[in-house]
């Protein structure tokens, strides 16, 4: 779901401009919420009513199209409140669902010490390079 905050201006211009029968149209007329105070609409819709009215707004009101790009954007980071819990397997063994700290597998023990060593190593060539400026 994309949750878009459109200006009063932008959205009755929008509004203005669409045909009656496009899906962009039906959802922006569907967006009755209006806070008052601040003269904007929230317009609710799904991603390809937002990527059909992304288009429609970069033709007609070109400056509320970075307002609609960053809801979509938004909306494709945002994780999904369902299935966040992995399912539990009760046919694991009890040392398999542990939850204490696992040790780096053996595969990932070289890299790590290729990370270490570099470390090491652009120290001592960073002091070699100060050396020899100083000396020349």
């Amino acid at each position: 779901m994309v949750r878009i905050w459109l200006p009063a201006d932008t959205y009755q211009r929008l509004l203005e401009t669409l045909p009656g029968w496009s899906p962009a149209h039906k959802v922006l007329n569907d967006a009755t919420e209006m806070h008052y105070a601040i003269g904007v609409r929230r317009v609710s819709c799904d991603l390809p009513d937002a990527l059909a009215l992304l288009q429609i707004a970069e033709r007609v009101d070109p400056e509320s199209a970075p307002l609609i790009r960053i809801a979509i954007r938004k909306a494709r980071t945002t994780p999904s409140t369902h299935n966040s819990l992995p399912p539990q397997r009760p046919d694991l063994p009890a040392r398999a669902r542990d939850r204490r700290p696992q040790l780096l597998p053996l595969r990932a023990l070289p890299s790590l010490y290729l990370l270490v060593f570099s470390f090491q190593a652009l120290h001592v060539v960073d002091r070699v390079r100060e050396v020899l400026r100083r000396l020349l």
